[in-house]
């Protein structure tokens, strides 16, 4: 009997953003998990008018008036045991996914943590 074999997938953590609150607007706030981390922020997509666009946009956090690079477009997904994560690509077509914390403890740990996403043979 021949069986296939399924791809491995290996996560390596890319970044982590907490949760912050700017009256009724939530947005995020993290850092990259390389050695020169790159700080970031992240908002939702709350206005999406095509199912195709984001719903969790990463941008590189610059000083006020620059243009904030995009670093990651996620999109949000269900798992068939109904848990809530997100999947997209990075700026440099890298596959992510990404991982709801809903227990935080008042800000301690990330809301959201991202990771690498690649498969093995």
């Amino acid at each position: 009997m021949k069986t296939s074999k399924t791809p491995k997938s290996t996560l390596k953590e890319a970044f982590a953003l907490w949760e912050n609150k700017k009256g009724d607007n939530i947005y995020y706030t993290g850092k990259t998990s390389e050695e020169d981390s790159i700080r970031l922020v992240a908002f939702i997509n709350k206005d999406k008018k095509n199912p195709k666009q984001p719903d969790l946009q990463v941008y590189e956090q610059v000083e006020k008036g620059k243009e904030k690079p995009q670093i990651a477009s996620l999109w949000q997904n269900e798992s068939k045991a109904g848990k809530v994560y997100y999947s997209g690509t990075s700026n440099e077509n890298e596959k992510l996914v990404a991982f709801i914390n809903d227990d935080t403890q008042d800000g301690k740990y990330p809301s959201i943590r991202v990771y690498y996403s690649s498969d093995e043979k």
